[in-house]
Parts: structure tokens; sequence; C-alpha cells
């Protein structure tokens, strides 16, 4: 099997635990899943982007290079990990996991959008500020 180049060595800041508090509670159960499946294509895997964006959860893994070609068959199995974790968070409530949907919610000046069931959209908590930045430099 050929060696897997990395730069710079991968940290734990840079995996799913480390960005999962800046997204509501409810979703700590598709964060979980999508990292154990991260861990086992790589463990030493990395977030390049993690975002709650229009209502659903965003994230990109950074590319694996292998021997200093590009591992395109792992860029193809996080995106479709990815892209799952998007699709059940666009239908899980941001915060209690229950069955949601993405609601609109605007204060007159700003709108934000978020996955919601009917109860936790009668009662808000209130929206986490870092939302989709980096904890690391936080």
């Amino acid at each position: 099997m050929a060696a897997m180049t990395t730069e710079p060595a991968p940290t734990a800041d840079r995996q799913i635990p480390a960005w999962a508090s800046t997204v509501g509670p409810g979703w700590a159960g598709l964060l979980d899943q999508l990292h154990r499946a991260l861990s086992a294509l790589d463990p030493a895997y990395r977030i390049e982007e993690f975002a709650a964006k229009l209502g659903g959860l965003h994230v990109t893994v950074a590319d694996r290079f292998v021997d200093g070609e590009f591992d395109g068959e792992f860029a193809d199995r996080t995106t479709a990990l990815t892209d799952a974790a998007t699709i059940a968070s666009e239908h899980t409530c941001e915060d209690c996991g229950a069955p949601g949907r993405i609601r609109f919610r605007g204060d007159g000046v700003f709108t934000w959008m978020r996955c919601l069931c009917d109860d936790c959209r009668t009662q808000p908590r209130a929206v986490a500020p870092s939302a989709g930045s980096n904890p690391a430099s936080s």
C-alpha cells in the first residue's frame, strides 16, 4: 500500500468533534456518525470547512494526497458522506434532533434559516454567533 503524505500533521482540532459546539445539539448524532465514517476512511482526515448554511450542515473535507498524487477515490467517498449529512441535517431539528424542516426567522434586519421541529420553532434558542467559525482560532 502506498504511503500517505500529510502537511501539516493532522490534529484533533481539525476534525468534527472540535466543531460540534458551533451548531445546535440536535445534530450531535449526525456529527458523530459522520466523524466515525470519515475516521474509518482515514483516521487523520481534516475538515476544511464546517458551517450551518441555509438551514443545513455543510462540511468540506480536505483533499488527501498519496505519494504526491491526488486521491480522487477518497474525495468521492468523503463527498458522498458529507452530502448525506447535509441532506439529513435539512430534515433534523438542529436544537433537539426530532424531525424538522428549514424555517425562516428574522428581526427586521437579519434573516436566519434553521432546521427546526414545530416545538423548537415556537420556543427558539439563541442562534450561535460563531456558527461556521474555526474553533481553533477562537
